[in-house]
């Protein structure tokens, strides 16, 4: 069985933590992704037995340069599911607009008659933390309009 010495050992472990955090340098990116970005999820099934649609929330969160927002909604339709798509769209300095839109998915067999189908969305989307106003409408209808009064998070209902 061969040994190490010491001091062998340690300049080993001294080396690969010198390459790894080159290693880890090198593919970090210096910069975070420009403002504003935006993500968005569905799912689509039937509306359960106590559930009740539409209904929706919006959350945000400040953090430093940039501030989130969270969307839900869930709602039903006729179609047996839909595409969902978001746009953000900035049509003046520090106003913000978040357009869903949910457009009918043909290629899908109807349900069955004791089906309602329901889709729940979520997005996300980032604004820098100077913005004056952030609205989400959907399907044209403005759901909430928020605007910049303070840099406290926020979680609000917008149905009932």
């Amino acid at each position: 069985m061969s040994s190490y010495s010491a001091t062998a050992l340690v300049a080993v472990f001294v080396v690969g933590v010198v390459l790894g955090g080159a290693a880890v340098a090198l593919v970090t990116p210096t910069e975070m992704a420009a403002s504003p970005t935006s993500s968005i999820s569905s799912g689509t099934g039937c509306l359960a037995a106590d559930e009740t649609a539409p209904s929706s929330w919006v959350g945000r969160t400040p953090a430093g340069e940039q501030t989130t927002f969270v969307f839900n909604r869930t709602f039903t339709h006729e179609t047996p599911s839909v595409r969902i798509d978001g746009t953000i769209e900035n049509p003046e300095e520090g106003v913000y607009i978040y357009r869903v839109t949910a457009t009918p998915d043909e290629d899908e067999k109807p349900p069955s008659d004791d089906c309602t189908p329901r889709t729940t969305m979520d997005a996300v989307v980032s604004v820098p933390s100077d913005y004056e106003s952030f609205t989400v409408r959907f399907n044209g209808e403005e759901m909430v309009t928020l605007q910049n009064e303070h840099s406290a998070p926020l979680f609000r209902t917008l149905e009932g």
